[in-house]
């Protein structure tokens, strides 16, 4: 994986390397873990909102034949 940073933070991240005795490669993978240990509970959300509607995308043709004109008075229960 390649990515593109402008030559002052290229800099500052080789500078950053160097201190930590860490390859950058090393370094940012520690900071993607600490990203990730610190926001965990975030995205653990996301993704059960993400799942619960891709869910209800497949029951949803299923509860299609039950939407019918009878049905109206429960509509303003």
């Amino acid at each position: 994986m390649s990515i593109r940073i402008n030559e002052k933070k290229r800099k500052l991240l080789k500078i950053i390397s160097a201190l930590e005795e860490k390859t950058i490669g090393g370094l940012i993978e520690s900071w993607i873990d600490e990203h990730i240990e610190k926001n965990k509970s975030h995205y653990a959300s996301q993704l059960d909102e993400n799942l619960l509607g891709e869910l209800m995308k497949i029951s949803e043709p299923a509860f299609a034949e039950w939407n019918n004109e009878e049905d109206d008075i429960y509509n303003d229960l």
